[in-house]
């Protein structure tokens, strides 16, 4: 099975958006969740308060199609078949990787607006509604990978994902 770029690009920016989809419906129902991917990522882009979220979604999409592409890479070495399952495994270590990071390097979570202290390991020091939203997001995007890859690969049978 080889790469499909096309298909991880696509990929890529659909599981991007759909792994922010928990933080952002607790946020919208009035639930403490401080993680917000989007202006962070403006933040670290230094992108002007006004245009920071827009600019955060563009440069949080560019970077997982970059990731996505990985995804693809493993699921050619792992064969083509449960990729869904094989997705999941992929959202783990992408999710454990991407909280050890966010930890490690502070600078990668600057302080937007002034309002929030340094994240911490998998968010930690914003609580762990923030946790779970982390960790339960990057498997949502693993989950997302392992489904749309194989849908839009062609070269995939239907079945592939599972």
């Amino acid at each position: 099975m080889g790469i499909d770029p096309l298909a991880a690009a696509v990929t890529g920016v659909l599981a991007a958006q759909i792994m922010e989809v928990p933080a952002y419906i607790q946020r919208a129902a009035g639930a403490a969740v401080h993680q917000d991917i989007f202006a962070e990522a403006g933040a670290i882009l230094r992108v002007p308060p006004p245009y920071r979220r827009l600019a955060g979604w563009a440069g949080h999409a560019v970077l997982a199609v970059a990731i996505t592409f990985t995804y693809a890479m493993f699921f050619a070495a792992v064969g083509s078949n449960h990729l869904v399952w094989w997705g999941l495994l992929a959202g783990a270590v992408h999710g454990t990787l991407g909280g050890v990071a966010v930890g490690a390097w502070p600078d990668l979570c600057p302080r937007i607006l002034g309002r929030l202290a340094a994240p911490g390991v998998f968010y930690r020091h914003y609580g762990s509604r923030d946790v779970l939203t982390f960790c339960g997001g990057h498997l949502l995007f693993g989950l997302v990978a392992g489904v749309c890859y194989p849908a839009l690969h062609r070269g995939l049978p239907f079945g592939a994902a599972l």
